[in-house]
């Protein structure tokens, strides 16, 4: 027995194959399935015009406009539903069976460590890099600020 078995695992999910490892290795720590949370985090920064990196996006050398927020709104919503129902199909056979699957409109990192918090998971298990690759040499951005801002531990998969 290890000491997370029976404990709710939370392994954030961005449709990558580091992502899936961590779900599979959450899944193996549980001990059962319905101790994992598969949480999928919509980023709306590209929705609203922002980059990641940049701020505003510009383009054609001036600053795009800002959206329509009740527009973008819409938008968060139906990448919301999206995002759960491809959760669902990709993660849908015998083997994860019984895990939990939800998503959130938030800033990746931010939103993986307040999610943890709120619903008193006790670890989160995360990929060190995701679908952007090797942004960092040694751990991701987004795994390195989960590191920093959630609450309880986080077990950093080098895959």
């Amino acid at each position: 027995m290890n000491y997370f078995e029976n404990q709710k695992l939370l392994a954030p999910y961005d449709f990558s194959k580091f992502s899936q490892s961590a779900i599979d290795t959450a899944m193996k720590i549980a001990g059962k399935n319905e101790n994992v949370t598969v949480l999928h985090v919509v980023d709306p920064s590209p929705l609203y015009g922002y980059s990641g990196d940049m701020g505003m996006e510009l383009g054609a050398g001036r600053v795009l406009d800002l959206p329509n927020v009740d527009l973008a709104a819409e938008i968060d919503a139906d990448h919301q539903a999206q995002a759960l129902k491809m959760l669902h199909g990709e993660l849908g056979d015998a083997r994860h069976h019984g895990l939990n699957y939800d998503t959130i409109v938030d800033e990746p990192a931010h939103g993986i460590a307040a999610y943890a918090e709120s619903n008193e998971f006790d670890l989160i298990v995360l990929p060190s890099h995701g679908r952007t690759g090797f942004k960092r040499l040694l751990i991701g951005s987004t795994a390195e600020r989960v590191v920093r801002l959630a609450h309880c531990p986080v077990m950093v998969l080098r895959l």
